[in-house]
This record gives C-alpha cells, sequence and structure tokens, in this order.
C-alpha cells in the first residue's frame, strides 16, 4: 500500500484538499479486481502543520485524519494556499504558518519520498529549499511573487504540470486533478488512471494553464510614471502606437522610460502592447460573434496572419479554438459543431 499524506495549509482551497482525498480513494475503487479480495492500492491522509484543524479560504475547516510526526509517507501532496496569490506581505505571513513542517518535507525528500505540489504549494517546496535545481510551476497569478521571493528558482508558469523525477509541481488550484491523473498513472498503471477519467468524467491531463492567463499583476507596483503609461495604453492599444509617443505620456526619456517600464511590470512596453491586444481578442472571442478577422482589425493589427501566430504564442491554442472553449454567446450546437470538424 502506497502512503499519502496531504498537506492543508490555513487559508487552503479545501476543495482541493478533499478532492484530493477523493481521488486517491476512486483509484482504489477502479484499481480493485472484481471477484479477488479487496487491498487499497493507496492510504490516503490529511496533515496540517501543527496537527490541528486548519480553515481553508472559503471558511470550511479542514480535519487531519492522522498526525504528521506519526506518519512516513511515500508521496505527499502539498495543497495551495490561497494567501500566496495576494502580495508579499500575505506570502510572508503564509509561509511562516509552514514553519513547523518544513523539516517534515526536508526529512520525507531525504529518505526517497514523492513530493508535489499544487498551485501555490510550490512556494513551500521553495521554503523547504527543495526546489534548487528543479523546474517548478504555479498558479499564474502568484508567479511574479514567485519570482521576486525566488529569483534564482526555474520557474515555467506556462505549464501545467512538471515531473522532476522526485518533485512534481501543478500549476492552479483545480490542476490537482491533472496532478491526481499523472500520480495515479504513474504509481499504478495507465489502467487504472484512465478507469479513474472514466468514472470521474474527466477529460484527459491538460498540458498547460497559458489559456487561463490574464495581465493580472502588471500593475501591482508604484511607479506613477508606468502607471500612466499603461493607462494611455489601455486606452488606445488598437491604435498606431508609438513606444516614443508613449514614454512623452509618462514623461521620461525613452531609454529611462523602456527601463522603468520593464523593471515595474517585468515586459518591455513593445510585449505589454501585444499582450493587451491578446486579451482584448479573447474578451471579443468569448463575448461576441464576430469574424476572428473583424476580431483582429478592432485590436490594432492589419496583418491577420502575424496577430495569429502571436495569438497562439501568447494563448497556446488558435483564436478558434479559444472560441470554441471559453464562448458564452456561440450557441452550444454550433461549438459542438465546430469541435467535431477540428478533431
Amino acid at each position: 500500500m502506497i502512503k499519502i499524506a496531504v498537506l492543508a495549509l490555513p487559508q487552503c482551497h479545501a476543495s482541493g484538499i478533499h478532492g484530493v482525498m477523493d481521488f486517491f480513494a476512486t483509484a482504489n475503487f477502479c484499481a480493485h479486481v472484481p471477484g479477488t479480495e479487496y487491498q487499497a492500492l493507496f492510504d490516503c491522509q490529511i496533515v496540517t502543520p501543527d496537527n490541528q484543524p486548519v480553515k481553508g479560504y472559503s471558511g470550511a475547516v479542514v480535519t487531519p485524519t492522522i498526525n504528521h510526526e506519526d506518519f512516513a509517507p511515500e508521496v505527499i501532496v502539498v495543497g495551495s494556499g490561497v494567501e500566496a496569490i495576494g502580495s508579499p506581505h500575505r506570502v510572508a505571513h503564509y509561509l511562516d504558518q509552514t514553519r513547523p513542517v518544513l523539516g517534515w518535507l526536508q526529512a520525507a525528500f531525504g529518505r526517497g519520498a514523492l513530493l508535489a505540489s499544487v498551485c501555490t504549494g510550490a512556494f513551500v517546496l521553495a521554503e523547504a529549499g527543495l526546489l534548487q535545481g528543479q523546474v517548478a510551476t504555479t498558479h499564474w497569478r502568484a508567479a511574479r511573487l514567485f519570482r521576486q521571493r525566488y529569483p534564482g528558482l526555474r520557474l515555467e508558469v506556462d505549464q501545467l504540470l512538471v515531473d522532476n523525477g522526485q518533485i512534481v509541481c501543478a500549476g492552479g488550484a483545480t490542476a490537482f486533478v491533472d496532478l491526481c491523473l499523472y500520480l495515479v498513472e504513474r504509481l499504478s498503471s495507465p489502467a487504472v488512471a484512465l478507469a479513474c477519467s472514466k468514472l470521474l468524467v474527466l477529460d484527459h491531463r491538460r498540458a498547460e494553464q497559458t489559456p487561463y492567463m490574464s495581465l493580472y499583476g502588471h500593475r501591482a507596483h508604484s511607479d506613477e510614471a508606468v502607471h500612466k503609461a499603461q493607462n494611455w495604453l489601455e486606452q488606445h492599444y488598437a491604435g498606431p502606437v508609438s513606444i516614443d509617443e508613449v514614454a512623452a505620456i509618462a514623461s521620461l526619456g525613452d531609454r529611462t522610460f523602456k527601463r522603468r517600464f520593464k523593471e515595474a511590470t517585468g515586459e518591455n512596453p513593445l510585449a505589454y502592447l501585444q499582450q493587451l491586444r491578446v486579451e482584448a481578442a479573447k474578451h471579443l472571442l468569448e463575448s461576441s460573434r464576430e469574424q476572428t478577422s473583424q476580431i483582429i482589425w478592432k485590436v490594432g493589427y492589419e496583418d491577420a496572419s502575424s496577430f495569429r501566430r502571436l495569438f497562439k504564442r501568447t494563448v497556446g491554442c488558435t483564436m478558434e479554438q479559444y472560441r470554441r472553449r471559453f464562448s458564452y454567446v456561440t450557441p452550444l450546437e454550433s461549438r459542438s459543431k465546430a469541435a467535431e470538424l477540428s478533431q
């Protein structure tokens, strides 16, 4: 029997913690061969930093099923903590509460346990010093704070799932489903993972979280000149834009403007402008039935093929695929037909 611990932290994504438990219980059911003696494949337990119940972000209480000192799991899943998405101050407060289990995580890693993180659980693995030389992913909204706190670590935030061997990281909060599918396949068999997928009515594991990203976080800075430039770009992105003109609006010299814009937002002005146009296109694909060529023109591009390449590179799918996935105005029958034609 494979022992699995799910680490629940204060302000955690409570449904994600219980979801991992439910998934491995489902795996036990799917792995059982009818007519044979039942023997569970996974022993999954909830642990908390101080062995006391924790309150999740929604207010739901998560109760540990075992003391972490009394459990020597072969797999540890660090659940998502919503506090880590907010601000540097909230991240520090969130991570202070993990101190009692950092040594436990390090000891588990030292004896060869498989460690996995969901969403902002990657911060906990990084805080324990376990991501040195590894590749991590986390929720896209927490990426900037992760890079600020751990500048020496490699973060591939576009990836939904990253496997380093002994450490596996999953992206957003509901990526616990993708992680569980992967772990069941790795620890048991593809057949059991597929059986779980069918029983729980789940699609195959997703590969990227780029389709879910937005420009959130680029304004989390205090440079008023850059804020002024961003305000102007957000109102004029669809027209001809000169970076020199934007620098003048910010009352900065060209070189100073580019440097400060990059420092404040993490992007150069041209890349930021391109992202604004992609975000506008995503909104129109979600909320209108306009032809894609018309949308491309509306967001400020004359070269349709160039924008299509930019969109796919940025979002991870074509404009048509994005519309089929996220549109809330396209009739369902049309979406179903389009999906069939694309297969």
